[in-house]
């Protein structure tokens, strides 16, 4: 008898475990969805942002539409915590009925910029429509001596110019994080009245402010420097600051412009006289063709032929003013007229004929004018005067017999 209730007994205590065994949890051990992350610990820069990447799946015994709410149970002060999705904030997630899908979110971290050294932990919850809050915890390292995973660099950082004479840096801008960052382009430090301006690289033209790279990418950008007219010769640096958006940290890269007066510089402006030498007589003119030609690659505005004055000779540009532009490789003819005063001894002189424009001018061409008197002129007045010796010699001889 004493037997059979100690089997009794043996048989309740083990009916006991297995249904405790069977019985749900009550805590994270059971849920509609399940929560994936493979990094939950970074290191970052006071003020940096960090990202970890979160996979949560739906449950593949559940058919049923599953919903998962997301909230920061846990943070230390000051800081920012969040989710996105495809860049947008995401305070909750859906799943579809009848399918077993998963949705890749970003746990995003930023400590302030005043974050003393320390490991801080953030602690995300992810609570299921069906099943138990699932908690997770991520920890940030904040390290004044970590790199920030920013960098800025040149091929070319120096370059060489004439004063006015704008020049191009490329410069590149790496993202070694894994996730996009925005940055905003700014000049730190550059020498008074010279210009400074922040292109695209595509096709040179369009100004950016701003730049977004994606994740583990790079993109070029053009820096292009206008020094002043009146700089003396010298190295001049032109600092670039790129800072991370809603951020105090960034990076800079140094950029250093020679100016050299002494460059040998390329004509944009060239001007071509149809006539290098020509004759004149006293009183005569003659009127030449001069062609404009824009050599360089980039607009010409103001476009004026000068012609310096010399004694004795007229010089009448027939044209209607200045050209207002002169597009890259476009050419104009501009007639000139030239003339001789009436009491101008001979003589060879030359006549000076240069190019301006508000950016470049050409250099000068000379056209030289020989001012000769016409041999022809003596035998004229000898034979007027035979001429008129035979008239009164046969008017003598008709009617002087009378």
């Amino acid at each position: 008898m004493m037997f059979i209730k100690q089997n009794f007994k043996k048989l309740g205590i083990a009916l006991i475990l297995i249904i405790l065994l069977t019985l749900p949890p009550a805590s994270a051990d059971w849920s509609s969805v399940t929560v994936i992350t493979s990094i939950t610990g970074k290191v970052v820069l006071p003020g940096d942002t960090v990202e970890f990447p979160i996979t949560i799946e739906k449950g593949h015994n559940n058919s049923d539409e599953a919903w998962c709410s997301l909230s920061i149970k846990d943070k230390s002060d000051g800081w920012s915590a969040g989710f996105y999705n495809d860049g947008d904030q995401v305070t909750g997630l859906t799943f579809p009925e009848d399918k077993n899908s998963s949705k890749k979110i970003t746990l995003r971290v930023k400590p302030p910029i005043n974050t003393p050294n320390g490991a801080y932990a953030i602690w995300a919850d992810f609570k299921p429509d069906d099943g138990d809050t699932i908690s997770q915890e991520f920890v940030v390292n904040v390290d004044s001596e970590a790199v920030l995973d920013l960098d800025i660099y040149s091929d070319m950082p120096g370059l060489e110019t004439r004063p006015n004479d704008p020049v191009e840096f490329y410069v590149t801008l790496e993202n070694d994080y894994d996730h996009r960052v925005t940055a905003s382009i700014n000049v730190a430090e550059k020498p008074d009245s010279w210009d400074v301006e922040f292109l695209e690289e595509g096709n040179g033209k369009y100004r950016i402010t701003k730049t977004s790279i994606a994740a583990n990418d790079k993109q070029n950008f053009i820096v292009k420097v206008r020094p002043s007219t009146n700089v003396s010769d010298g190295t001049y640096p032109v600092i670039v600051d790129v800072a991370l958006e809603n951020s105090q940290i960034g990076v800079s890269q140094q950029l250093d412009l020679t100016i050299n007066r002494g460059i040998e510089e390329e004509k944009m402006l060239t001007i071509f006289p149809e006539s290098k030498s020509i004759n004149l007589n006293p009183g005569s003119s003659r009127e030449i063709v001069v062609n404009l030609r824009n050599s360089g690659d980039r607009t010409l505005n103001n476009v004026e032929l000068k012609i310096q004055g010399v004694s004795g000779i007229t010089t009448f540009v027939r044209s209607f003013g200045a050209i207002d532009e002169l597009e890259p490789g476009e050419s104009r003819e501009i007639p000139v007229e030239i003339k001789v005063r009436a009491d101008a001894s001979p003589d060879t002189k030359e006549i000076l004929m240069r190019a301006v424009s508000d950016e470049a001018e050409s250099e000068d061409e000379r056209v030289e004018v020989s001012v000769v008197k016409s041999s022809s002129g003596g035998f004229i007045g000898i034979g007027m005067i035979i001429g008129a010796l035979l008239l009164l010699v046969f008017i003598v001889s008709k009617f002087g017999r009378r």
